[in-house]
C-alpha cells in the first residue's frame, strides 16, 4: 500500500507519534531530519527521544551556518544522533523527514524547517509517502539517487556523507522496482546539477498561480518563470507584511501577461512555497523548498545556487488560497526586502567524529593559516581547552583522544588581518552510540500505548490498564530497563555511557515499556504546543505567533527568525459530571498497584510517575466534590508508593540521576496538594494524615526542583479544582529543607496569619486576633511537642496579651490585665489546644490551687519549667511587662 498526499499533517512529528501507535510494532530502522536552520533542542524534546526509543538511527542534517542553538541547550547530539553540517555556495535548503521500518516506510518533502517554526506556528505545505509492506515508491526511489548525489555537490564530513550513502543504498535496495515515467506519478526534482526551472516544461500554460514568501530583490526568478511557461493569466500570492519583495521588479516581471494580487491572510506567516499551472484541463505543482528566487529556482548549486528539493506532480488540488483580495497588479506598491547582512561563517568546521583511533575533525575549506581545535564537555564559556592544530592547507586532522573527553569541538584561524575568526561549535560524533537499538520492542511493556484521555473516558481501556500494570509490576522484577550499569554506567555489550547517553536510553526504554504518550507523561516531556491534524490545504496549527523571516541576499533567498522554543501551559482535563465516580474508582485501584506488598516488588519508576501524573491531572479536573476528602487517602498511598525503597526493581536501581530529581518534584507535588487545609502539627485526621506523609517524604522534598514538574502546575481553571501552585510547592520545599526543628510549626503559625519568633527561653506569637488565650495555647501545644520539658510562649495582638508555660501535664497561665497565675493539669486526650480552645477560663476544668498574684513569686509547676528554660523569674516578669508590650 502506497499513497501521497499534499499537506498530509501539521508537523512531521505526527509521522513519529503514528508510528510509536503502529498495531504491529514494527520497530524504526531509520530517521532522518533535513532543513535549512535546525534547532536542535527542540529535536531533542519532540523529536529525537521519540526516534530513538522506536530503534531508529538519526541523523540532523542542516546548513552549517544556520544553527539557531546554543551549544550548552545540546544534550544529545553525537551521542545519540549524527548531527552533520552541510556546506555550498548557496544555501542547503532542502526540507526532508525520511523514516525506515522494517516493511514501511514515511517520506515527508516540504518547506518546513526543523524548528518550532517550521514544525508549529509557520504555515507550511509538505508532501508525504507512506509505504507498507514492502511496496516501492517513485519519490522514495528519487530520494536514493538525490541522497546518493548530495556529497558530490555540497560539503558534507566525511562520516556524514557516509551515513547519507547508506540510507541510499537501503532505499535503492528496497524501491529499486519502483514505477517510472509518467505513470509513477509525483516525482523529487532536485538541482544538484540543473536548475528547477529548467525541468519545468514549456508554455504556453493557460494560468499559473504562484507563492513564496521571499521574491528576488531583480526579480529574476518570476521573470524567468513566466518565460519559460508563458501564462495566459497569472496570480501571484502575496502578504503584505510578511512577504519579501519589491514591487517594482514584480510589475517588470509580469508586464508581458494578464497579471493580479492575491492578497493573502496574515493571521499566520505563510512559509509554504509552491508554482501551480493549469494546461489542457489538468493541474500541475511544484512544491517544495525553493523560493522564487533565481538562487533557488534559476541555478543549481554546481552553479553557484542553492540546495533545493521539490516535489513535481499532476493533478493536485488548488494550493493558492481562495480567501483574500484580489488586487490589480498596478496596485502593488512598496518594498519590503530588508538590507543583506550576511550570516556566512568564514570558518566553518563540518563535524567531529570519535572512535578508538583518536579523535577526526573535518574541515569545509582549508586555510592558509595553522587552525586551532578546542574541546569542551559542553561548549560553556571557559570550558574549551585547545588539543592541536589542523595544518595549513588540510581539509581534515586527527588527534589523540582527550584525557578529558569533549563532546563539543570548535575551530579558531588567524586571518591574513590578524583578526581572529571563530567556527560554530559542532558536537563529536560517536558512531558506537548513535547506532540503532536493536531489540528496542523487546522486554516488558504495557499492551497498548495508552494515552490519558483514553484511560479518563474508556471504562474498558482503563481496566486493562490496571491488568497491565499489576502484569508489568511482576515482569520487571529483577529485570533491567534500561540495560544500565549503575556502577560502571555502561550498557551491556558496549562502551561506557555518559550521563547524558543513560538518559537517552533509560527514556527510549520507557517509551518501549509503557508507549511514548505515557512516558511523555511521567517525565513531563513533549509539553511543546505542536498542531494538529489540518483541515484545510495550509496547514492550520495551535500555535500562534511566528517571527518575520529575513531575506540573505548572498543566497537570494530567506534567514529565518526563529521563534525560541516555547513550551505549553499545562491544562487540566475536562471529565463530564458522569465520568468522575468512575475516575476517582480507578484512580484509587490504580494506586494500590504501585506499593510493595506481601512480597511483590514496586510498581517501576516510571508507572508511578504516570499514576501520579494521572491523580494531579483529576485533582485539577474537581473530580471530587467539595466534601470528598477521601482524595486525601490516595495521595498518601501515592506519596507512600513515589518513594517506596521496598522491593526495588533492577531497572530503579539503574535510573540515571534525572529520574531522581523527577520523582523528588512529584512528591513535592503531591505533598503540596496533601498538606492544603491541613497542618503537620494539628491532631485532625486530615494534619495526621498530611504530618505521616510529611515525615516519610520530607527528604525527598527537600531535594526537589520546582523547575522540573511545571507541567503539573495546572491553572485551577474547573470547579472544584485542587492544584499546586508554583509559590506554594517552593514554600514546601524551603520548608523541608530548613533545619529548625520547630518549621512545622512556625509554618502552620505563619499560614493562619501570625509570626512566631524566639530569644531566649520565650516565645512570641504577634498577629491579629481578638482573644489571645486561644493562640498562645495552640502555640503552646504545638511547641511544646518539641520541649517535654517546658516552653514558655506569649500570644500578643495590639494591646491584648497571654502568657503560658507549659510542661505536660501543668500549664501555667497569665491573663492580664488579671495579674494572677492559673496553674491546670491537663492530661491526654485533652490538649492545651482543646482545652483553651473556646477562651472563656471560667468554663475551662482542670484548675488546681488557688489564684497566685505575681508578686508572690512563681507557682511549683512555672519555677520548674523557668529552671529547664534558664531564665529568672524576675527577668520573665520584666519581659512580660516591659514597656510597650
Amino acid at each position: 500500500m502506497s499513497a501521497v498526499q499534499h499537506t498530509r499533517f501539521a508537523s512531521p512529528v505526527t509521522l513519529l507519534r503514528e508510528w510509536a501507535e503502529r498495531n504491529d510494532r514494527q520497530a524504526l530502522h531509520e530517521a532522518l531530519f533535513v532543513g535549512f536552520t535546525v534547532d536542535l533542542p527542540f529535536l531533542e524534546k519532540v523529536a529525537i527521544p521519540v526516534a530513538r526509543g522506536l530503534g531508529a538511527r538519526t541523523a540532523v542534517i542542516g546548513d552549517a551556518a544556520q544553527g539557531l542553538h546554543d551549544p550548552v541547550d545540546v544534550r544529545m547530539a553525537g551521542r545519540s544522533y549524527l548531527h552533520g553540517l552541510a556546506t555550498c555556495r548557496g544555501a542547503f535548503h532542502p526540507k526532508v523527514v525520511l523514516l525506515v521500518g522494517e516493511h514501511a516506510c514515511r517520506l515527508a518533502v516540504g518547506s518546513g524547517n526543523p524548528t518550532l517554526s517550521g514544525w508549529g506556528s509557520n504555515d507550511e505545505l509538505w508532501t508525504v509517502v507512506e509505504t507498507e509492506d514492502d511496496d516501492s515508491h517513485a519519490l522514495l526511489a528519487d530520494l536514493a539517487d538525490w541522497l546518493d548525489e548530495l556529497p558530490s555537490a555540497v560539503g558534507l564530513a566525511p562520516w556524514s556523507a557516509s551515513h547519507l550513502a547508506e540510507l541510499a543504498a537501503l532505499l535503492t535496495e528496497r524501491h529499486v522496482n519502483a514505477p517510472a515515467g509518467p505513470e509513477a506519478g509525483p516525482r523529487l526534482l532536485h538541482n544538484l546539477r540543473q536548475s528547477l526551472l529548467e525541468q519545468l516544461p514549456l508554455g504556453p500554460v493557460d494560468e499559473l498561480h504562484a507563492y513564496a514568501p521571499f521574491i528576488d530583490e531583480a526579480g529574476h526568478a518570476l521573470s524567468a518563470l513566466v518565460d519559460r511557461l508563458v501564462p495566459r493569466r497569472v496570480t501571484l500570492g502575496i502578504q503584505p507584511r510578511w512577504s519579501s519583495y519589491d514591487a517594482g521588479t514584480i510589475k517588470a516581471a509580469l508586464s508581458g501577461s494578464s497579471a493580479q494580487i492575491r492578497l493573502l491572510d496574515e493571521s499566520r506567516m505563510r512559509h509554504g512555497k509552491f508554482i501551480e499551472w493549469q494546461t489542457g484541463g489538468r493541474r500541475y505543482a511544484l512544491t517544495g523548498s525553493a523560493n522564487l528566487t533565481r538562487a533557488a529556482l534559476g541555478t543549481s548549486t554546481r552553479d553557484g545556487g542553492n540546495c533545493e528539493l521539490a516535489v513535481f506532480a499532476a493533478d493536485t488540488l488548488p494550493l493558492l488560497p481562495e480567501e483574500g483580495r484580489i488586487a490589480p497588479l498596478a496596485s502593488l506598491v512598496g518594498r519590503t526586502i530588508r538590507p543583506f547582512t550576511s550570516n556566512g561563517q568564514a570558518l566553518v568546521l563540518l563535524g567531529a567524529k570519535t572512535d578508538s583511533e583518536g579523535l577526526h575533525v573535518s574541515l569545509a575549506r582549508s586555510r592558509p593559516a595553522p587552525v586551532a581545535i578546542s574541546t569542551s564537555p559542553d561548549g560553556s564559556p571557559g570550558s574549551w581547552t585547545e588539543i592541536g592544530s589542523i595544518p595549513p592547507g588540510a581539509l581534515a586532522c586527527s588527534f589523540p583522544q582527550p584525557e578529558v573527553p569533549g563532546a563539543a569541538v570548535r575551530a579558531t584561524c588567524v586571518q591574513p588581518d590578524g583578526s581572529t575568526v571563530e567556527s560554530p561549535v559542532v558536537f563529536v560524533y560517536s558512531p558506537v552510540h548513535c547506532a540503532r537499538r536493536h531489540g528496542a520492542d523487546s522486554g516488558p511493556r504495557l499492551r497498548d500505548d495508552y494515552t490519558a484521555q483514553v484511560l479518563f473516558a474508556d471504562e474498558r481501556a482503563a481496566r486493562r490498564f490496571e491488568t497491565d500494570l499489576l502484569r508489568l509490576r511482576e515482569l520487571t522484577a529483577g529485570t533491567s530497563a534500561p540495560r544500565v550499569s549503575p556502577a560502571t554506567g555502561a550498557a551491556a555489550g558496549s562502551v561506557a555511557l555518559s550521563g547524558v547517553d543513560r538518559w537517552d536510553a533509560y527514556v527510549a526504554d520507557c517509551r518501549r515499556m509503557i508507549g511514548a504518550p505515557l512516558t511523555d507523561l511521567a517525565f513531563g516531556t513533549l509539553q511543546i504546543g505542536l498542531p494538529q491534524a489540518p483541515s484545510s490545504r495550509w496547514v492550520v496549527s495551535a500555535v500562534t505567533g511566528s517571527g518575520a523571516a529575513e531575506d540573505d541576499m548572498a543566497y537570494e533567498d530567506e534567514a529565518e527568525d526563529e521563534e525560541p522554543l516555547t513550551v505549553s501551559v499545562a491544562v487540566a482535563p475536562h471529565i463530564p459530571p458522569e465520568q468522575r465516580v468512575r475516575c476517582r474508582t480507578w484512580i484509587r485501584r490504580w494506586v494500590g498497584t504501585l506499593a510493595a506488598s506481601g512480597g511483590s516488588p514496586a510498581a517501576p519508576v516510571p508507572v508511578r510517575l504516570v499514576v501520579a501524573n494521572l491523580y494531579v491531572q483529576l485533582l485539577a479536573a474537581g473530580v471530587w466534590d467539595e466534601n470528598d476528602q477521601s482524595w486525601r487517602d490516595g495521595l498518601s498511598g501515592l506519596l507512600e508508593a513515589l518513594g517506596s525503597e521496598d522491593g526495588p526493581s533492577e531497572a530503579d536501581q539503574q535510573a540515571p540521576p534525572e529520574t531522581r530529581r523527577r520523582l523528588d518534584a512529584v512528591a513535592a507535588v503531591v505533598m503540596t496538594l496533601l498538606s492544603q487545609d491541613a497542618t503537620f502539627t494539628g491532631g485532625g485526621e486530615r494534619d495526621v494524615l498530611a504530618a505521616r506523609a510529611w515525615q516519610s517524604s520530607k527528604d525527598m522534598i527537600a531535594r526537589a526542583e520546582p523547575a522540573q514538574v511545571e507541567d503539573l502546575m495546572i491553572p485551577p481553571e474547573q470547579a472544584l479544582a485542587r492544584v499546586a501552585p508554583w509559590s506554594e510547592v517552593e514554600r514546601l520545599i524551603a520548608l523541608a529543607q530548613e533545619d529548625d526543628p520547630h518549621a512545622e510549626v512556625v509554618e502552620e503559625l505563619s499560614a493562619a496569619g501570625w509570626e512566631a519568633s524566639y530569644e531566649n527561653g520565650l516565645w512570641e506569637i504577634t498577629g491579629s486576633f481578638g482573644n489571645p488565650v486561644p493562640v498562645v495555647s495552640r502555640a503552646a501545644d504545638r511547641l511544646g511537642r518539641h520541649h517535654p520539658n517546658g516552653v514558655l510562649v506569649r500570644a500578643r495582638s495590639r494591646n491584648r496579651w497571654a502568657f503560658v508555660a507549659w510542661a505536660a501535664p501543668h500549664l501555667v497561665l497569665l491573663n492580664p490585665p488579671a495579674r494572677v497565675w492559673r496553674t491546670y493539669q491537663v492530661r491526654p486526650p485533652a490538649t492545651p489546644e482543646s482545652r483553651f480552645s473556646g477562651g472563656d477560663l471560667s468554663a475551662v476544668p482542670g484548675r488546681i490551687g488557688a489564684l497566685a498574684p505575681l508578686p508572690a513569686g512563681a507557682p511549683e509547676a512555672l519555677r520548674k519549667i523557668l529552671t529547664e528554660v534558664g531564665l529568672l523569674y524576675p527577668e520573665l516578669i520584666r519581659r512580660l511587662f516591659a514597656e510597650g508590650t
